[in-house]
């Protein structure tokens, strides 16, 4: 199955590309307005095609032979007041976007079985009643509802025989990559957190797992609406949205924000904020569809849970054109960890317990840190040959280090997947003063490892 996806190297663009790997489907080309910087954000192997909505530019073969299509592309709403020529890129990136697509489709020798694209449910308009809204409710014809309303009829209206169309109208995304989570954290972390406005407002959420399983159920099964709501059955208000997070953090929420001051930032674009919608997936549920994270709880547990123990979570992909058995191989031959380790750290191993990388294995090394001697020592907890191995730090700089190293053939090569659990000391204390550094300087590491690995393997 090949498939095709506008706006990977978004929030949910790039976790959607993730999913389909590692379930199996690896045949992904991917449209972005930028070749290059997607070929170097992008680690997994795609066919990266170029294209340019507001122009009406596209490369003739990003369509050919193009089974599911992804449409995830647009202009973020929520980075900036709405001026005149912002609303414009809004729409277009949206609407030009598709109809772009749908062109492309039509003048291919092919036709995708379905098209599926990203909405969002201000599609049914702002305010501050708790009426339920699922898929049969009225649209409203406010900027956000016309943009939505417009981009889907856009769609819609397009009669393409043999391919099957579906909007998913999407909420508030919960991601610990990104997103509005992200931009609420720094006062709820501070204690300084609280209700936005009257509070009264609904928030329709979703776990970013359940949306991107929500886009993959809606390519595999024979789904009938044209139009799904991509929201947790169970909306809050803001208030109880805002309790709750505060709960998850362990922090007070008692510093409210008038309506008056958002207004004053945001301009109409407060209204996002300040009021809402109380939507569920009637839809979606009635065809089966089965949410990981229906209660608000247990979707920031997930989110959350490195951010309240203190550690951090690092992940990172590469694939190299090599078999796995000789990439696990050279992986394992502890010596070659100081080919793939920037000279200015200084890295050697001073003494090994076993020949080679195996469960039980105890490393000694030094290195420098910002031209500070350390010694470090790891012990291989887990291993298993020619899939993983987990290397946990003993001593060292971290109060906690563990790194899962995992091999999985991809294609006609090797996909090498990283992750990083990591603690700082001195706590939260530690975590605000050394914290970007640090995380600079693990991402600084793995960028130059991944260079490196191309030269060795």
């Amino acid at each position: 199955m090949k498939i095709l996806i506008t706006g990977a190297t978004g929030l949910v663009g790039k976790r959607l590309l993730e999913k389909l790997f590692l379930s199996g489907f690896d045949d992904v080309r991917i449209l972005s307005t930028s070749k290059k910087r997607a070929q170097n954000s992008i680690p997994f192997p795609v066919e990266v095609f170029e294209w340019s909505p507001l122009e009406n530019k596209i490369s003739d073969a990003a369509l050919e032979n193009i089974d599911i299509v992804f449409h995830l592309a647009g202009e973020s709403v929520a980075d900036g007041r709405w001026s005149k020529q912002r609303k414009e890129r809004i729409l277009n990136s949206r609407v030009n976007g598709t109809r772009l697509l749908l062109d492309s489709i039509q003048k291919s020798n092919s036709t995708p079985q379905k098209f599926i694209t990203a909405s969002a449910v201000g599609i049914y308009g702002q305010d501050l009643s708790d009426k339920v809204i699922t898929e049969e409710s009225p649209l409203d014809d406010d900027f956000l509802a016309d943009v939505c309303r417009r981009w889907e009829n856009t769609l819609f209206e397009r009669d393409i025989e043999g391919m099957k169309v579906h909007s998913l109208r999407t909420g508030i995304v919960l991601s610990n990559q990104g997103g509005a989570l992200q931009k609420m954290l720094p006062p709820f972390k501070m204690g300084a957190g609280g209700i936005l406005g009257s509070g009264k407002q609904y928030m329709s959420w979703i776990h970013i797992d359940d949306l991107v399983d929500a886009y993959i159920f809606l390519m595999k099964n024979d789904c009938k609406e044209k139009a799904y709501n991509g929201v947790s059955p169970t909306p809050l208000t803001n208030y109880n949205f805002t309790k709750v997070l505060g709960a998850a953090l362990k922090r007070p929420t008692i510093f409210p924000v008038p309506a008056f001051v958002l207004k004053g930032i945001f301009g109409e674009m407060s209204d996002i904020l300040l009021k809402g919608q109380r939507v569920i997936p009637k839809a979606l549920e009635a065809e089966g569809f089965e949410f990981k994270y229906e209660k608000l709880g247990d979707a920031l547990d997930d989110i959350l849970k490195y951010e309240v123990s203190g550690e951090v979570l690092f992940k990172r992909y590469q694939w190299v054109e090599s078999s796995k058995d000789k990439v696990f191989d050279f992986f394992k031959e502890a010596k070659n960890l100081e080919k793939i380790t920037p000279e200015y750290l200084n890295f050697k191993i001073l003494h090994m317990n076993t020949d080679n990388i195996q469960a039980g294995s105890l490393i000694d090394y030094k290195l420098q840190v910002h031209g500070i001697p350390m010694k470090w020592k790891t012990k291989i907890s887990e291993y298993e040959e020619g899939k993983y191995f987990i290397d946990e730090q003993l001593k060292g700089p971290y109060s906690k280090w563990v790194h899962r190293h995992e091999f999985i053939p991809h294609k006609n090569g090797t996909l090498i997947s990283d992750k990083v659990v990591y603690k700082i000391p001195l706590g939260i204390l530690g975590k605000l003063a050394a914290g970007w550094f640090v995380k600079k300087d693990v991402n600084n590491i793995f960028n130059y490892r991944n260079k490196a690995i191309n030269n060795f393997i």
